[in-house]
């Protein structure tokens, strides 16, 4: 009976220190910090998409993979204005942009911020008045499906033009979008 009683004890205070620890602790990631832009925007569009359908390949030497998809016709976010990205293969999401007119480059670097990694992934993009110019991820690979922060920036000249952070989270927490593209996980 003694016994009982000292387990029943020690698993109490376990619990107890636990929930300090949570709270003491919080997760290492935190809500998206709202999306963010520099007068040289003029639309700035964010969201996820399905991304089932084959893509073009582009050389880009400062990603993990070493490439990037290069989508044949303008992508469409199917969840517009959507942060909270569920981790499932075959979604995407990303950032669309147009400069303010008159505000053109093709020297801007694109960078991508995974949870975890101390540098972004980057690859040379451009900002133009004219078109709206897309920077996303597609999740094709399982140890891709990373949760937390993930932050999209675009820099020109040495100034950051914009800065969106999206929040990947297990495919369960989301399973509405996850399930809608027919994308497994």
């Amino acid at each position: 009976m003694r016994r009982a009683r000292g387990r029943d004890f020690i698993a109490a205070m376990r619990r107890i220190l636990s929930l300090a620890l949570i709270a003491l602790c919080p997760p290492a990631w935190a809500d998206p910090a709202p999306p963010g832009a520099a007068p040289e925007i003029d639309s700035l569009e964010w969201g996820i998409f399905c991304a089932l359908r084959a893509m073009d390949r582009a050389p880009a030497p400062g990603t993990i993979a070493g490439w990037l998809h290069v989508p044949r016709e303008e992508i469409t976010f199917h969840w517009p204005d959507e942060t909270v990205v569920p981790a499932s293969l075959g979604l995407a999401f990303g950032v669309r942009a147009a400069s303010v007119p008159g505000y053109v480059s093709d020297s801007a670097e694109a960078r991508v911020f995974r949870p975890g990694r101390e540098t972004p992934e980057t690859w040379p993009t451009a900002i133009s008045d004219t078109d709206r110019i897309s920077v996303f991820f597609r999740f094709d690979e399982v140890q891709e499906l990373i949760p937390g922060i993930w932050a999209f920036e675009v820099w020109d000249r040495g100034e950051r033009l914009y800065r969106v952070e999206f929040e990947v989270v297990p495919a369960e927490a989301r399973r509405e979008i996850a399930d809608a593209c027919g994308a497994t996980s």
